[in-house]
C-alpha cells in the first residue's frame, strides 16, 4: 500500500525567513513512522489564488493533502476563505469551538471578541479537530474520490498537538495496512563522499529496489538505504556489501 502525502504551508512570515518552518520535518518523520510518504513540502504566501491553485493542484496527485497556517483572527488569515473558493463550500461557525474559546479566553482573564470568534470558523462538512493547546481547531475534509484534506493551525505546538491527537490515530486505523518502508544506515569517517562513490562504481555496486542517499556532515558521510517493507533481503544485501567496501572507513562509534 504506497500512501502518499503532500503539505502546504502558508504565511508571508515563512517566506520571508522571520519565521522557521519545521512542519515539513515534523509531519514527514511521523507519517513515515506509519508507511506514508511525504512527497512535497511547499510553502506559498498569504494569497487566496496562490493557495486555491497549489492546494486544488496537490489534491490531483495525492491521497493525503496537509495545509497549515492562516487560521488566526486577523486580516491576513486567509486560508479558509481560499479553501472555499476553491471546493465551493461555505464558511461556518462551529459553536463547540466558539464555547471553548469563551472558556478559554476567560481563564486568561480576557473576553473573546468578535474578531477572536473568527478563529471557530469553519469549512461546511468538515470534521473539526479540537485545539488542545491554542484557539483555532484543525479540520479534516473527505472526498467522494477517497482523498482526505488537512487544515491545521500554523504555531508548532498547535499543529503538532492536532497531528499527534486526532490526525495520526485516524491515520493509523484508516491505513491500518501500511507499513513503514525499512531504514538502514552505514556511517563511515574519514572519507568523502566522492571518494565512497569511486569506491562503490569501481566495485559495480548496484541495489535494486533500495534507494540510497549519502548525507555528509562534520567529517563524517551517512549512507542510509530504504526499501518496502516487504525487501528485507533486498535491504539486509545491500547493507552488508556497503559494510564489507567500506570496512576500513566505517564510523563504529556512533552505532
Amino acid at each position: 500500500m504506497n500512501i502518499q502525502a503532500e503539505l502546504i504551508s502558508i504565511g508571508n512570515e515563512l517566506l520571508s525567513g522571520r519565521t522557521l518552518n519545521t512542519h515539513g520535518r515534523d509531519l514527514g518523520n511521523t507519517l513515515g513512522l506509519i508507511g506514508i510518504d511525504l512527497m512535497r513540502d511547499t510553502t506559498i504566501p498569504d494569497d487566496i489564488p496562490t493557495i486555491a491553485l497549489v492546494v486544488g493542484e496537490a489534491l490531483t496527485r495525492v491521497d493525503l493533502v496537509f495545509v497549515s497556517g492562516g487560521l488566526g483572527p486577523t486580516v491576513d488569515d486567509i486560508t479558509r476563505d481560499a479553501l472555499a473558493k476553491l471546493l465551493d463550500l461555505k464558511v461556518v461557525l462551529d459553536q463547540p469551538t466558539v464555547d471553548y474559546l469563551k472558556k478559554w479566553y476567560a481563564e486568561h482573564g480576557r473576553n473573546i471578541t468578535l474578531a477572536a470568534t473568527r478563529q471557530a470558523q469553519v469549512l461546511e462538512g468538515a470534521v473539526v479537530l479540537p485545539n488542545a493547546v491554542g484557539a483555532a481547531p484543525g479540520q479534516r475534509i473527505g472526498f467522494p474520490d477517497g482523498k482526505t484534506l488537512f487544515v491545521l493551525p500554523g504555531p508548532p505546538a498547535e499543529f503538532n498537538s492536532i497531528l499527534s491527537g486526532h490526525i495520526i490515530p485516524w491515520l493509523r486505523k484508516t491505513f491500518a495496512n501500511a507499513r513503514p518502508r525499512l531504514v538502514r544506515v552505514v556511517r563511515t569517517k574519514g572519507i568523502g563522499e566522492s571518494d565512497i562513490v569511486t569506491i562503490l562504481e569501481a566495485a559495480d555496486f548496484h541495489a535494486a529496489g533500495v534507494d540510497i542517499g549519502f548525507y555528509p556532515g562534520k567529517g563524517k558521510v551517512e549512507i542510509r538505504l530504504i526499501a518496502d517493507a516487504d525487501d528485507k533481503a533486498r535491504i539486509a544485501d545491500a547493507e552488508q556489501k556497503l559494510l564489507a567496501l567500506l570496512a576500513d572507513y566505517l564510523d563504529l562509534e556512533s552505532d
